[in-house]
């Protein structure tokens, strides 16, 4: 089995799906060659400057870790404002995996992936030790925010969570924002890997209510 990721990204707009925009092969940077490239987002480009203050708001690094149990490695760094918040308590995000349709009423969500940060794994932060996803009708939008899914910004007694809050991040433009890897594993086929954030308003980030990768496991 290989996993790769597709060259291209898609958002979705909030509220009511009034616009969209494609990332294309230009806005993804390919470092190393052979079975397992790895993606990054390219911060030469528009795309990822969600406000257009002229600073990158969503960096996205993506490789196979190359290890027996072929799992994926997607590591995030996402300025607050596209997450609703700088603590604990108020960031949130979610994580889905749909077919790759082009019109979104003909997308199918998925929820039997296997997916997990470190901290979900860890001792008992979580009692599957794994990040539910969200689950959603064929043909549905994540908008409103969804109610099911697990949140993927969390922690536990002030330590160490499972997404990390920085400030001055050197791939967001010195912006402070969260980081955090997320793993996963599943079965072959084509997939948009979503990251979910609330949403609601007409400006910036807010205006977005997932962010898209497609994903070939094959």
């Amino acid at each position: 089995m290989k996993i790769r990721l597709l060259l291209t990204s898609v958002l979705i707009s909030a509220v009511m799906v009034f616009g969209s925009a494609s990332l294309s092969v230009a806005d993804i940077t390919v470092l190393g060659n052979g079975h397992a490239p790895i993606y990054v987002s390219d911060k030469n480009v528009g795309d990822f400057d969600f406000n257009n203050d002229n600073l990158i708001d969503y960096y996205v690094r993506a490789h196979y870790t190359g290890n027996s149990n072929q799992v994926y490695k997607v590591d995030y760094k996402i300025i607050d404002e596209c997450v609703d918040g700088s603590t604990y308590n108020d960031a949130k995000l979610k994580l889905g995996f749909s077919t790759t349709d082009f019109f979104y009423f003909d997308r199918t969500w998925f929820t039997d992936f296997d997916v997990w940060t470190q901290w979900f794994k860890s001792g008992s932060n979580d009692d599957n030790k794994r990040i539910d996803l969200i689950s959603l009708s064929h043909g549905m939008l994540p908008i409103p925010f969804p109610l099911s899914g697990d949140d993927v910004i969390q922690n536990k007694d002030k330590k160490k969570g499972s997404f990390v809050h920085k400030n001055g991040i050197p791939e967001l433009d010195g912006q402070t924002g969260w980081e955090g890897s997320v793993f996963f594993r599943g079965s072959p086929g084509q997939y948009y890997l979503w990251t979910v954030h609330p949403s609601g308003g007409i400006d910036g980030c807010d205006r977005f209510a997932a962010i898209g990768i497609p994903i070939i496991i094959n």
